[in-house]
């Protein structure tokens, strides 16, 4: 009985204890199956490359970097105006795919379209296509687009540039207050993606020294641009930035904080030496003389003595057919088109002469009373001029100074042969020091070297012998040098023997910042001795007293030397005859092509600024034309009357003069304007009391100024007026005036003070 009672209390005990252990092993085997679990999720978080591949895609497709363009910098002229900027604009785009137009009712779409394609064909006109060109679109064409799109599948429907150009800010806001859809009337259905379009405010103007800014191939080799633009872009690109992006509907994407976010850096400024005003004149007078002349080129510049800075370069090349239009565009050709200079070459000849050559300004030369069709034999050349330099009753000799102004060819042929004909490399060697066979520092905007033919080398003999060469190189011919390389040469003339190489950037600035100057960059110390360079002064203000008609109305003294020379040499063109002319390569005699040019320095004592204009023409019987002195001295004569009149500096100064100015007389009117008038007097007496009128008397050197009192219904003292402050007095007063004679009222024929009736009338006379 007891045993059984112990079994029975032995089974709750058994079964209790094997609850628990039931419970234990569910919770061991619950704290298993978690950690399988746990251990399974951080697996696939942390070690799945497929659940980190779904990862990346669901983010690329939330979050995405995009970059952010720098904005380019500005090209400046050296007075601040802008001759390429980069101007923000937008491009529209409308997403087909976006939730407003795939759930708009129909009828309301194409209502909203229609209505949107007429505001856009009238917004871009025939007109607008034409001036920015690109192909314009009607109204019908845009509404087919809106149809064409609004029927796509759902899955093929995509954003699409409405507009067809971009807008700028202005533009954009108009159009989301008045045109239907770009107000939202449908909901967020387009996005406007900013963009930097370059301009050029001035058009054709300075656009071969600003250039281009994108890339292109020279040489096989992609290059960034030309001239300014492709020069100095390192510093107008600036640097883009990047911007971690969210998506917010299908197509739209607006940028988020981040810390892998870059800023953008935008763009420095060129500031150029170039002057905009001068710029715009000399291009104007240069393309008219092009056109009046069908010229094939013409080129104008102007640099500054002292710095080379170039105030001006224009280069104006004919489009197909010549004597139409003249553009810019065409080449550079101050810099890139080599030329035999023709006489300005003469300046080189005669420092040649006066420095090495052991001549003065009346050593003579026997010119033979040369002129056309009459040559004379010089070497193995037969030369002649274009007048006779001597007079036809002279004994045919002429001065170095003389034969400079009157450009003869046969004075500086027979010269230069007779001082160098035994050791020409003396003559070709010192041409050589004045870079006439070299490159004067502009090779980075496409410049020409120089091509010099030098003694005692192979190429020397390869077209002529010394006694040929020799005396054609006196006067510009067997050498080509662009015409930047003359112009360069002159202004060292001018500047005192020191060559300065061409300087067309003045510095970089961002944020208004220097960044970077340019600096003046001497070429040659010294040209030749200070005598030499007086002498060769005292020639070109020769030369100009014989251009003298085409300058009447320049105010200041200048030198100057005209040139003239056939061209044998090819160069780029868009005329169709000049292409024609020059499959062969261009013969001077037979083609005839002409170089006309001339070169000027202003004032003439201490230049400061030296010009150049030349034109290339093919001289027909048409336009027979083609010396340089008719051809470039209205254009230069024209520049140089402009840089005058902006220039303070060249105007004679006016003296202050000895003793003040004091007025003899002075009339009686309003107190203020009396007062003011007769402060200029030896010695004033203020006795005017605050009244608004005064009359004025003298008191021997002494003026008084006293005040008139005006009241009403009684006649005012009128006497020491002027007409018009008296009209005014006595009509207000109510009375009826007239005068006789002019000048102050000396006196009035009503006492003043007298009582005013009605009608009451009153005369005044006036004397000086």
């Amino acid at each position: 009985m007891e045993q059984q009672e112990k079994k029975i209390e032995q089974k709750p005990h058994t079964m209790r204890h094997d609850i628990i252990s039931r419970i234990k092993s569910l919770y061991v085997s619950l704290i298993f199956c978690g950690l399988g679990v746990t251990a399974c999720f951080v697996w696939i978080i942390a070690f799945s490359p497929t659940v980190r591949h779904n990862a990346e895609v669901m983010e690329n497709g939330i979050y995405r970097y995009s970059d952010i363009e720098a904005h380019r910098g500005t090209i400046f002229s050296r007075d601040g105006e802008p001759l390429a900027i980069s101007s923000l604009r937008y491009n529209i785009l409308l997403d087909f795919g976006s939730e407003g137009i795939i759930e708009a009712d129909t009828a309301k779409y194409l209502k909203h379209t229609e209505n949107l394609s007429r505001l856009l064909a009238s917004h871009f006109t025939k007109e607008d296509a034409a001036e920015h060109g690109y192909k314009y679109i009607s109204a019908e064409e845009y509404r087919k687009i809106f149809i064409r799109e609004w029927e796509r599948k759902e899955k093929k429907r995509r954003s699409y540039k409405i507009l067809p150009r971009t807008i700028t800010i202005d533009e954009w806001n108009m159009m989301k207050r008045k045109f239907p859809i770009f107000n939202g009337n449908i909901g967020y259905v387009f996005s406007a993606q900013p963009n930097d379009k370059r301009l050029y405010p001035s058009g054709d103007i300075a656009r071969q020294t600003i250039g281009r800014y994108d890339t292109i191939v020279v040489n096989n080799v992609k290059v960034p641009g030309t001239g300014l633009e492709g020069l100095y872009n390192q510093h107008l690109a600036g640097k883009d930035g990047s911007s971690k992006e969210q998506w917010i509907a299908h197509g739209f994407w607006t940028r988020v904080s981040d810390k892998d976010n870059r800023p953008v850096e935008n763009g420095a400024n060129v500031i150029t030496t170039i002057d905009a005003g001068l710029q715009r004149v000399a291009h104007a007078r240069l393309d008219t003389m092009l056109r009046q002349q069908k010229a094939s080129f013409g080129v104008a510049m102007v640099m500054e003595v002292k710095t080379g800075n170039m105030l001006c370069m224009v280069s104006l090349g004919s489009a197909t057919e010549r004597g139409t239009t003249y553009s810019e565009r065409v080449n550079n050709h101050a810099l890139k088109t080599a030329i035999s200079p023709g006489s300005t070459m003469k300046l080189a000849s005669a420092m040649a002469l006066l420095e090495i050559g052991d001549y003065d300004l009346y050593t003579k030369v026997n010119t033979e009373h040369s002129r056309p069709n009459h040559p004379v034999k010089i070497g193995a050349a037969k030369i002649e001029d274009s007048h006779d330099a001597a007079g036809k009753d002279s004994d045919g000799y002429v001065t170095l100074k003389d034969g400079f102004a009157h450009s003869s060819n046969v004075y500086f042929a027979k010269a230069i042969y007779e001082a160098f004909k035994d050791n020409p490399k003396v003559y070709t060697d010192f041409l050589a020091k004045l870079r006439f066979n070299d490159y004067i520092g502009l090779e980075a905007y496409g410049e020409r070297k120089g091509k010099l033919p030098m003694a005692d080398t192979p190429e020397w003999n390869q077209r002529g012998s010394t006694s040929s060469r020799l005396p054609r190189m006196a006067y510009g011919y067997e050498l080509d040098v662009p015409p930047i390389h003359m112009l360069t040469f002159y202004n060292g003339v001018a500047n005192e023997g020191r060559m300065v190489a061409p300087r067309i950037v003045d510095r970089i600035e961002r944020d208004g910042e220097i960044v970077e100057e340019t600096p003046v960059v001497t070429l040659i110390e010294k040209m030749c001795s200070k005598r030499t360079l007086a002498l060769l002064d005292s020639c070109l203000a020769a030369a100009s007293e014989r251009t003298g008609r085409h300058f009447k109305d320049l105010a200041v003294p200048f030198g100057c030397k005209t040139g003239t020379a056939q061209m044998w040499s090819t160069f780029v063109s868009e005329s169709r005859i000049d292409n024609i002319q020059m499959r062969n390569g261009i013969n001077g005699k037979e083609d005839n092509y002409y170089y006309g040019s001339i070169i000027c320095t202003m004032p003439q004592e201490s230049p400061k600024y030296t010009i150049m204009v030349a034109v290339c023409k093919q001289a027909t019987p048409t336009s027979p034309t083609y010396f340089g002195i008719d051809l470039s001295a209205p254009v230069a004569s024209d520049i140089m009357e402009y840089i005058y009149a902006n220039d303070p500096s060249l105007h004679s100064v006016v003296e202050s003069a000895t003793t003040p100015y004091a007025p003899e007389a002075i009339k009686g009117g309003k107190t203020k304007h009396v007062t003011k008038v007769g402060s200029l007097a030896k010695s004033l007496k203020d006795a005017s009391e605050g009244e608004s009128w005064s009359s004025v008397s003298r008191d021997g050197e002494n003026t008084i100024i006293k005040g008139v009192k005006i009241e009403e219904g009684k006649v005012p003292d009128v006497r020491g007026m002027g007409l018009t402050d008296a009209l005014y007095i006595l009509e207000q007063a109510g009375l009826t005036v007239s005068h006789r004679g002019s000048g102050r009222v000396r006196s009035q024929s009503l006492a003043p003070g007298r009582a005013i009736h009605e009608n009451m009338k009153i005369e005044l006379s006036l004397e000086r």
